[in-house]
């Protein structure tokens, strides 16, 4: 998601350039599980004291049913508005000085925003920020009707099946006594449900 700008630079206020993007999200942050490529299309327009970036992208990842806690698909669907500023002059190569650039303070501060002294334009940062922004606060399952999660509805149902089973623990993990294995957050839930029903 880099881009070489320089010739954009160069050119007169209103320069326009159109990008496709089929990028992977390989290595963007350790703790998104990206499941497919980030898609979609950009452009960038130069301003008068740099470059904005306009653009609508879209992408799945792996989350947690906030209901059942089993990983689902997530697709995000995002648009970007960022106005990127150069730290050097294109033509002279010269670093320019705080007071030669427009905008805010605090944009200056954002080294996401800025253009290298190579003229390359990384969107990474950016991109980054906004699918951590366009994830659900409580990703679930899809379900169709009042609410009701299948995986949750199924969970629930092999509970049901295994409240009169006893189990144990051991290096191994959560078994009943027919050897079949539990997952150990559903046991913790079903030694709730059983104190709760003995009440």
């Amino acid at each position: 998601m880099q881009y070489n700008v320089a010739q954009l630079l160069k050119e007169p206020i209103g320069a326009m350039r159109r990008h496709s993007l089929n990028e992977s999200l390989d290595g963007l942050d350790e703790e998104l599980k990206a499941l497919g490529p980030l898609i979609g299309a950009i452009q960038m327009l130069r301003t008068n004291s740099g470059i904005l970036v306009t653009g609508k992208l879209s992408t799945v990842v792996q989350a947690t049913c906030n209901r059942c806690i089993e990983p689902i698909a997530v697709p995000i669907r995002f648009e970007i508005e960022e106005s990127f500023r150069p730290l050097t002059e294109v033509h002279t190569g010269r670093y320019l000085r705080p007071d030669e650039f427009e905008g805010s303070e605090a944009d200056l501060e954002d080294a996401a925003l800025l253009i290298n002294e190579q003229h390359i334009l990384d969107l990474s940062e950016v991109v980054r920020q906004s699918i951590w922004l366009a994830l659900p606060m409580y990703p679930s399952c899809n379900w169709e009707g009042a609410g009701e999660c299948p995986n949750l509805k199924m969970r629930m149902a092999e509970l049901e099946e295994l409240e009169d089973v006893e189990f144990y623990s051991d290096a191994t993990g959560v078994h009943g006594h027919d050897e079949k294995e539990i997952d150990p957050r559903w046991a913790a839930l079903l030694n709730l449900r059983r104190e709760e029903n003995a009440e």
